[in-house]
């Protein structure tokens, strides 16, 4: 009798544990609220005199991004059935290209930026600049590999060109700060 309980709790918990593609797809539109966020943050940093608050700003942006794509990528490691269906696994890489050009923008701008931070009396802030850029690409990398792990056979070469792009951009910006 307590094996049968064993292994309906098992069971039980397995499915808990699974996650559909639509949460996904529900994460994923949370994450490009939270990049959204962030890029125009960076966005509006000034070139010349901005302030330290401001830049600590960004840097709270770019955690809750972290975060984001940490809940992300817990769910996408979670999906069931795995691969999921072309129409599913077409679904989230449009979401995904949503979320690109915003990604590249962001990264764009935080070069572009940099001479500003490098500017602030208080030294260090591109050093924090650059930790968040790593973290994020990392972040990114692991929800990336998720995704394709996902993803069915017939769209793998799209998945994968659209990571290969995202971490390119990411690259460039690590490269600027680094």
């Amino acid at each position: 009798m307590q094996f049968k309980s064993f292994l309906y709790l098992a069971s039980v918990l397995a499915v808990s544990l699974a996650s559909t593609p639509q949460t996904v797809l529900s994460d994923l539109t949370a994450l490009q609220s939270s990049i959204t966020t962030l890029d125009n943050a960076i966005n509006a940093f000034p070139n010349t005199g901005g302030s330290l608050v401001a830049a600590l700003a960004i840097h709270t942006d770019a955690q809750n991004t972290e975060t984001a794509l940490g809940q992300t990528t817990t769910d996408a490691q979670a999906l069931s059935p795995s691969p999921v269906s072309v129409a599913d696994g077409t679904s989230i890489i449009n979401e995904v290209n949503v979320i690109r050009p915003i990604i590249e923008d962001a990264l764009t701008a935080i070069v572009a930026k940099k001479p500003a931070f490098d500017a602030l009396p208080l030294g260090g802030v591109s050093a924090l600049v650059l930790q968040d850029l790593q973290a994020l690409s990392a972040d990114t990398q692991t929800l990336a590999t998720a995704l394709i792990a996902a993803t069915p056979a017939s769209l793998q070469s799209q998945a994968n060109s659209l990571a290969n792009e995202i971490e390119s951009a990411f690259a460039t910006a690590i490269a600027a700060y680094s």
